[in-house]
């Protein structure tokens, strides 16, 4: 039995490609306006799954990226300080050198004295530094980390090593301790150490001054390894850093390649759609002229 094809049909048929005509135009327009070929998952599966892998891989690369200048801080602020405790112990060796010396009159031992008491507060301060809210040098722990409660100098704060994740496996010590760098681990403090040299110059006292020649260098040798390590660690972030941003720097190639329109394709794709659209109205309007025959049907 042949099936009767009614004006009614053909509308429909006409206006459903009409339509469709017009979607595809719509998709046209918006790739070439936005400079992308994909916008969901139906215009191209592959290409959007490839995308989002991509995107992923430029949003870990630029954490990392997050991550190292953070870590290169807390190491820019731990140097610095260790740089200043490094000029202040050359200046006590200095200064006991020179009580060393059995010409210095109590007076001068006396100047001598003041001095390195001043070495010891400036020490002291380097010790208790803080970088966004946080002992630089206490660890994990948020007690104060060098302190004299009374009953001699003790390291108040933990073990706890501060890392940062600059990139895929790939974690950074990014501090240490005053129980490291200022001699408490070694049951020699630098700063129980300086009071015994103010007291020992005090009463005029030099026998104890060779022995603390020997003291200081070792605070020195502590302090100058203590900045050998943060070398090593910030030198470890930079060349992460920089493999992070090359990382980034390709995937954001491969996601343009993936995801970015070839203007002169989408320019000739749009005029195709527009021709094809043209063609369904035309075809449309000729489907639905009025005629005595068509209303017979």
């Amino acid at each position: 039995m042949a099936m009767r094809v009614t004006t009614r049909m053909m509308s429909e048929l006409g206006v459903n490609r009409m339509n469709e005509r017009l979607a595809q135009l719509e998709r046209s327009q918006r790739s070439l306006a936005s400079g992308r070929r994909i916008h969901v998952a139906s215009d191209d599966v592959s290409g959007m799954t490839a995308a989002l892998s991509a995107r992923a891989g430029i949003a870990e690369a630029k954490q990392a990226q997050r991550n190292a200048a953070d870590g290169l801080s807390w190491i820019q602020v731990a140097e610095t300080r260790l740089t200043s405790a490094t000029d202040q112990l050359q200046r006590a060796n200095q200064l006991v050198l020179e009580a060393n010396n059995s010409t210095t009159e109590q007076s001068g031992l006396d100047a001598i004295a003041s001095e390195l008491s001043a070495i010891r507060d400036s020490l002291l301060s380097v010790a208790n530094s803080r970088h966004q809210g946080r002992f630089v040098f206490g660890g994990y722990s948020s007690a104060t980390p060098v302190e004299d409660p009374g009953s001699g100098w003790v390291y108040g704060g933990d073990n706890g090593e501060i890392r940062r994740r600059v990139g895929e496996g790939d974690t950074v010590v990014v501090n240490i301790t005053a129980d490291e760098v200022f001699g408490f681990s070694d049951g020699d403090d630098v700063f129980s150490m300086l009071d015994q040299v103010i007291a020992d110059l005090g009463t005029g006292d030099r026998s104890g001054l060779g022995t603390a020649i020997d003291s200081v260098q070792a605070a020195l040798d502590r302090v100058v390894q203590g900045r050998g390590v943060l070398g090593a660690a910030a030198n470890r972030i930079e060349l992460a850093e920089f493999r992070a941003r090359a990382d980034e720097l390709d995937l954001m190639t491969q996601l343009s390649s993936v995801e970015d329109t070839d203007m002169a394709e989408a320019i000739m794709e749009l005029q195709i759609q527009e021709v094809a659209y043209q063609a369904a109205q035309g075809a449309l309007a000729k489907a639905i002229q009025p005629s005595l025959a068509r209303f017979l049907l």
